[in-house]
This record gives structure tokens, sequence and C-alpha cells, in this order.
């Protein structure tokens, strides 16, 4: 375990912390935060790997999130979307495990840049669009995000449209998104353990390490949401997301 932490380079210590802060700060509302991690992992330790590592620290981070937000849920939207959300995770496991490291980069980046355009699009309309909250619109939005965060840590973006086209204020999407992906997660990690077999012991190790820096985040970034407003707060998400999938593609 400790020879593992020694042999890590300063580039990979540098990504882990980052990716620390960057997750905690996600999950305490700054969505797109998490999406700027993934190419410094991806760099550090491969797309795979570093998909694996960033699962442990968000489940980490997931529950601490939700004892700050689980008061502002719309539960009827998670009973929408969370059945085709677990379709998308195990349909994403199924393909994930065999797609290449550019693919995978691709398929990840091209997700994250058509979910940012059109949320773009819904922003400078000044969020007039409204999709209706039935399970056919709910359903394949569920199933591209259960997907999405499977194969690359990449559903914020998709889901987060769906909530902002529902209507919901800050406080809802907070709530709403903590819940929806703490609950996603947690169904994802068995299935890394078992299908993929890329959650190990040396992957538990990097997740410890990181695990103090990522809370201290989450309830630092609690108090920053807070203080922000809702348009500064929906423009550094559309732009955080949208480095993130622009770096992948052109890696």
């Amino acid at each position: 375990m400790f020879a593992q932490l020694v042999n890590l380079t300063a580039g990979q210590w540098v990504a882990l912390a980052l990716n620390a802060v960057l997750v905690g700060l996600a999950k305490a509302g700054l969505e797109g935060a998490s999406i700027l991690a993934i190419p410094f992992m991806a760099q550090a330790f491969g797309a795979r790997s570093s998909s694996t590592i960033m699962l442990g620290i968000m489940i980490v981070t997931d529950w601490a999130a939700l004892w700050n937000y689980h008061a502002q849920v719309d539960y009827k939207i998670l009973v929408r979307t969370l059945p085709a959300a677990i379709a998308g995770i195990a349909l994403g496991t199924l393909i994930g495990k065999d797609l290449s490291e550019a693919t995978f980069k691709l398929v990840i980046g091209i997700i994250i840049l058509v979910s940012t355009a059109i949320m773009f699009v819904q922003e400078l309309k000044g969020g007039g669009v409204r999709l209706p909250k039935r399970w056919y619109v709910a359903a394949p939005l569920g199933l591209l995000t259960g997907f999405s965060s499977t194969i690359g840590n990449a559903g914020g973006p998709v889901f987060g449209l769906y909530l902002l086209s529902c209507g919901l204020l800050k406080g809802g999407l907070l709530g709403t998104t903590t819940l929806f992906f703490a609950t996603t997660n947690a169904i994802r990690l068995p299935l890394t353990i078992f299908v993929w077999r890329s959650f190990t012991i040396e992957t538990l190790t990097l997740v410890m390490v990181q695990a103090p820096l990522a809370l201290a985040a989450v309830f630092f970034g609690v108090r920053l949401v807070r203080r922000i407003p809702e348009k500064p707060y929906r423009y550094f998400r559309l732009a955080a997301a949208a480095a993130g999938g622009a770096y992948l593609l052109l890696q």
C-alpha cells in the first residue's frame, strides 16, 4: 500500500489533489468542477483507471453533500429518472469494458459538449424552454445520464440539463442532483469491482489519500455556493463543462 504511494510521480500527486478539490467542489454544487478533473486524472492514470478512482472519491463526497442538501429533493423527478439511469449504468458497464481509451475520451467529450451547448442555448433564451416531467422525457435522459456517468463520470451536464429544463431553482437542483448521484454511484461500485475488476486495494488507497481534502472542499464549497447568485452559478457550470469536454476531444 505505502509502496504504491511512494511510486507515484509528482504529476500524479498533483492530479489527485486537484481531483479531490474539484470533485468536492462539484458535490457542493459547482457541478462543472468535476468535469475539469477528468482530463487531469485521465492524463495521469489513464482514462479507465482514472474513472474508477474518481468514482471512489465521488462516493465519499456524495454523502457529505447529501448531509447539506437532503431537505431540497424533488422525489418525483427521481422516481422518473432512476430506473432508466440504472439501465444506462448496466449498458455503460457492458460497453465501457471493451472501449479503447481513445474512444472513451471521444464519447465523453462529445456527450459533455452536446449537453453544454443545449444548456447554453436554454440560458440565452432566459430559461424559457421547459421540458415536461413525463416519463417519456425523463427516461431517455436518465438512460443517457447513467451511461455517461459509467463510462466517464460525465453524467452531471446531462442530468443538470433536465433539471434546469424542469424549472428547478438552485436549491431543488442541488438536492435532487446530490441524491440522484449518491444512489447511482453506490449502484456502480459493485459493478466496477466485479465486472470491470478495476476497483482494487490500490484504488481504495488512492481514494483514502484524497478523502480528507475532498471532504474539506465539500464544506467549503457549500458555503461558497450559498453566496453565488443564480445566473453566475449557471454560467460557471456551463463554462467548466465546455472546457473539460473540449480538452478531452483535443487529446
